[in-house]
């Protein structure tokens, strides 16, 4: 048999075994996965051809006796099972703070909710050859563990998938009580919606070469609550294993609001069974009532106030240290280096706040206008809002209140209403979202991790919510699921190629460890390394796009003396005042008031008086 003869029978061969594995009846792709075959859908993106399924189980309905308990494989099925609809969505309370407004209910299920919800669904590009070995991106929406859903039409990955050659994934999971209510009990043991986000990595590493991915090759990419699933994954030697890279937008593991201890976590268990009718003495009695409970009551008081007190990003039921998936906190295992060691790609937004504080009090701060606050509001809302630090066993005291007050005044002028506005955000995201997250970075990149940062500070040209609000929290989802290019929608030229060069970032990414190039391309350098001596950063905007140049923008930082000031200071000073009399603290702070309240508000009567006398003097008058 001569040369030509035996490589045309190798490539049939081949051929065959693509074509039995991931055929076409009609118009209708045919897969193989481990459990039976699956029929998708055959759409278009850009004019690209993809084939994506919706749908598919990858776990058994955590139904009755598997309420609260980590799922459980999904049986076998006969025939094709039929993945063309997206799945429903799991149970979950609906947003109705502004219920005619559309910036807001986009992010509401778009699907029927039900606890019938563990379903992955997966976008094949066809364009390309070979159609084999292709990388892998695995999306983790956000939503604070008490929302969500893959099917929000802002994560439809057709157009990440068909103009990068990528097979994008994505899963439901159970969210709120029924996600992650923790009794430590074989059967309500807790973080059952991060084992469903673990049995799904399971699925790809199963299944995906049937899709034609590599298992060897798969990055996690989530934003939000999403992108502290990621960093948990990263932390738990659950999941290690089951991917490659990891991308984190605007949200870090060890943030205040991502994780609470057993103790905390057994207490709102225990507050939302009282509110529901289900207070007995042993837990086997609880968990049995409470699987009785209709699942659409669990949220109408999960954020009662016996179950959780009322603040700006405070989330009732979310991950736990469990000993398991977690096997102890985030921050000690970050402390510890004890992780993954792998290449991260993360970042946040600039205005990461204005979206929680608008839900924390929206007739001071309103969506649709102009929100202006006074001194007396800044520091009343200062006392609100950082009443409570997760990171410390009790509340913050007077000197930790003050200190925040005092590093997020602007000093230049402090009754300028603006600048109260714009520093109560920056307050607020530092602490839950920038700082934690550039922390994280740091100690991937202390431990030798290629580090990317972003910074993302482009305003939409169609953005819905009022221009003092700025980069909102998740406004980089858009452009990295290709919304620009669908015609449906009015972004503008500049936005349209902002939206493919952050998709060939994130996915030059997944396919080398390095957004600044794909396979057999050599590296541009735009987008610098992070470390903990240059903390350079890139800036996502569309300014040299509109400059005409190659020059990316760049920054140092981001928020250093501030997430400083979080990390360092404030901890500091709340362990050496905590010993203190009371009459003692109490001293000390009128002392500071009146060295910067009211010292304040005399400088600004003096600057006043200067003022009135400069016009008179200009207009002729004198005494």
């Amino acid at each position: 048999m001569d040369r030509n003869s035996l490589v045309f029978r190798l490539l049939a061969t081949v051929l065959g075994l693509l074509y039995t594995a991931f055929f076409v009846t009609g118009y209708d792709p045919i897969v193989d996965t481990d459990k039976g075959k699956v029929r998708g859908l055959r759409i278009s993106a850009n004019n690209k051809r993809i084939n994506v399924f919706y749908g598919i189980p990858y776990a058994k309905a955590p139904l009755g006796e598997y309420r609260f308990r980590h799922p459980q494989p999904n049986d076998p099925w006969e025939g094709v099972y039929n993945a063309t609809k997206r799945p429903y969505s799991c149970v979950q309370g609906l947003d109705g703070v502004f219920p005619n407004f559309t910036g807001a209910q986009v992010w509401n299920p778009n699907t029927k909710r039900d606890e019938d919800c563990l379903y992955l669904n997966v976008w094949v590009p066809q364009e390309n050859y070979p159609i084999t070995n292709k990388a892998v991106m695995i999306w983790i929406f956000g939503g604070g563990f008490y929302s969500g859903t893959s099917t929000l039409d802002i994560y439809d990955a057709k157009y990440l998938a068909a103009e990068n050659d990528v097979i994008v994934v994505s899963m439901q999971y159970r969210v709120g009580a029924l996600g992650y209510l923790a009794l430590f009990h074989r059967d309500a043991p807790g973080n059952a919606g991060m084992f469903d986000q673990v049995m799904a990595l399971d699925w790809v590493q199963s299944n995906i070469h049937y899709f034609g991915g590599n298992p060897h090759n798969v990055t996690l990419f989530g934003e939000s609550a999403g992108a502290v699933s990621v960093g948990m994954h990263l932390l738990s030697p659950k999941s290690r294993s089951k991917f490659n890279r990891a991308i984190l937008q605007s949200g870090a593991p060890h943030a205040a609001w991502a994780v609470i201890p057993e103790k905390e976590a057994k207490r709102r268990a225990r507050a939302l069974a009282r509110e529901l009718k289900c207070d007995f003495p042993s837990t086997e009695e609880v968990i049995a009532c409470l699987r009785e409970v209709p699942a659409d009551n669990f949220y109408d008081y999960e954020y009662n106030d016996n179950v959780i007190e009322y603040g700006v990003v405070r989330f009732p039921f979310v991950p736990v240290v469990d000993g398991s998936f977690l096997i102890e906190s985030p921050e000690k295992s970050l402390n510890s280096g004890n992780f993954k060691k792998c290449p991260i790609l993360l970042g946040n937004n600039v205005n990461e706040a204005s979206f929680w504080l608008v839900y924390f009090n929206k007739n001071l701060f309103r969506y649709n206008a102009e929100t202006l606050i006074s001194r007396h509001q800044f520091e009343v809302l200062m006392d609100t809002l950082f009443d409570y630090h997760p990171y410390y066993p009790k509340r913050l005291n007077s000197f930790g209140i003050e200190a925040i007050k005092f590093q997020y005044t602007y000093w230049q002028d402090p009754y300028n209403q603006e600048m109260n506005r714009y520093n109560i955000d920056m307050a607020v995201g530092d602490f839950h979202f920038i700082c934690p997250t550039v922390d994280f970075a740091l100690h991937y990149a202390s431990n030798g991790s290629p580090v990317y940062y972003y910074v993302f500070d482009h305003r939409s040209s169609v953005h819905l919510w009022h221009e003092w609000m700025g980069v909102l929290h998740a406004d980089e989802i858009n452009f990295i699921f290709g919304e620009p290019l669908n015609k449906s929608f009015d972004y503008n030229h500049h936005e349209k190629k902002l939206s493919h060069k952050m998709m060939k970032y994130w996915s030059n990414f997944a396919k080398t460890g390095d957004p600044n190039r794909g396979p057999g391309e050599f590296s541009v350098n735009e987008w610098p390394l992070y470390s903990n001596s240059s903390r350079r950063y890139l800036r996502l905007n569309d300014q040299h796009l509109r400059r005409g140049d190659k020059t990316v923008d760049t920054g140092v930082g981001p928020r250093i003396q501030e997430c400083a000031f979080w990390k360092h200071y404030l901890p500091d000073l709340v362990v050496k005042t905590a010993d203190m009399s009371e009459m003692e603290r109490e001293w000390k702070v009128q002392f500071h008031e009146w060295s910067t309240k009211y010292i304040v508000e005399w400088r600004s009567q003096f600057e006043h008086f200067i003022r009135n006398q400069e016009k008179r003097q200009t207009c002729g008058g004198g005494p």
